[in-house]
């Protein structure tokens, strides 16, 4: 989608060394969305991206002979010329949602509001970046805790420790039909280990699992562990 606003910005495809080519490059390589380690050096370089130019506008016209993917002819599909100014916004939400927004400064009060939920494409909705980092200094003054496990750290611990910590939304995104406003009390502050525990077990059961249940479901497991292996 990035790459076919480029083509529809220029109008036709643009070369490696083009400066937008090589800053779409940038933003991909920077996003961190996909593993390092099954990256190539030539991952998503601007070589990369004025191939994919090359692709899409031979989707678009396959009268040029150029090869093209299964993928690109179904963006072109849903996003022909006639939708260019609809994937412009949708490619401004998206390179907002890869890139470290610049930070805003607000209060650190539990009625802060966030605008999340907006669909960037039929698959991702948009999250707020901010949020994490916000509930986070509002819950610093009394320590950190995690909500599944009480995990805590001290209010004078280092700010290196706030990598242990993730924000969770206790209702989810997807129970929302479009934009919903977020609030820091709507979220809850978990350690790394019991946030994937918790995203664990919404994949397992198949439906939406609070805290309280996975705190529960938490101590049943460590309880059944004990009389096998030493639990720390």
């Amino acid at each position: 989608m990035l790459a076919l606003d480029l083509l529809y910005r220029h109008g036709k495809p643009i070369d490696r060394h083009h400066p937008d080519s090589i800053e779409l490059s940038e933003l991909l390589r920077a996003a961190p969305i996909y593993p390092e380690a099954q990256r190539k050096g030539s991952f998503r370089n601007s070589d990369g991206v004025a191939l994919k130019l090359q692709n899409l506008l031979s989707a678009i016209d396959p009268n040029r002979g150029l090869s093209f993917s299964k993928t690109d002819t179904e963006v072109v599909a849903e996003f022909p010329i006639s939708r260019k100014a609809e994937l412009a916004k949708l490619a401004i939400a998206i390179r907002e949602a890869l890139s470290d927004a610049s930070e805003i400064v607000i209060g650190d009060q539990e009625d802060i509001e966030f605008q999340e939920g907006k669909f960037l494409t039929a698959r991702h909705r948009q999250r707020d970046r901010r949020l994490r980092k916000k509930l986070i200094e509002a819950r610093r003054p009394g320590g950190l805790k995690c909500e599944i496990c009480n995990f805590t750290v001290s209010p004078n611990a280092s700010r290196s420790t706030d990598s242990f910590f993730e924000g969770h939304h206790t209702i989810p995104l997807a129970a929302a039909e479009g934009e919903r406003t977020t609030r820091l009390s709507d979220m809850a502050l978990l350690c790394a280990c019991c946030h994937r525990f918790i995203h664990r077990l919404i994949a397992d059961n198949r439906r939406w699992v609070g805290t309280t249940e996975a705190a529960a479901a938490r101590k049943a497991l460590l309880f059944e562990s004990k009389g096998t292996a030493t639990v720390v």
